[in-house]
């Protein structure tokens, strides 16, 4: 009888762990979802100085290959990389140095403060500084 339960006690253990990957894997196709259906444009970007129109003609397309595309009149002009963490309800992106200072500026991990399908709030704090950076489907 000992044993039976020891085998039965594993045996949920190990289905436990399962189903939390299962929530794991669709938080994540959730967010790949969301993230690459469509381009994104940025409609704020404040630290305490507005740099909303540094942004003006860039659109963003996010790719399941984690991958994103930073492209300004139809032409890609830089290509970085994105992560999303549903749980931590973050989300990063790393664009190379030779981006222009605009798209640099959203690299790093961003606190998703609220979202729904089609837009997100997101705040890091950088040098010292709450920069509020806000997203929208095109």
């Amino acid at each position: 009888m000992k044993h039976l339960l020891v085998i039965a006690f594993a045996v949920l253990a190990v289905s436990g762990c399962k189903l939390k990957k299962t929530q794991e894997q669709i938080a994540e196709d959730i967010i790949v979802k969301a993230m690459t259906d469509g381009r994104w444009v940025v409609t704020a970007y404040n630290d305490g100085t507005d740099y909303l129109s540094e942004f003006d003609g860039y659109e963003f397309q996010f790719k399941s290959d984690r991958t994103v595309d930073a492209i300004k009149t139809s032409t890609v002009e830089s290509t970085g990389t994105w992560q999303g963490d549903a749980l931590a309800m973050t989300i990063s992106s790393s664009f190379p140095a030779t981006a222009s200072t605009a798209v640099q500026r959203l690299n790093g991990l961003w606190k998703i403060a609220n979202n729904n399908w089609t837009w997100v709030k997101a705040t890091q704090t950088i040098n010292g500084k709450l920069t509020t950076l806000e997203l929208r489907k095109k």
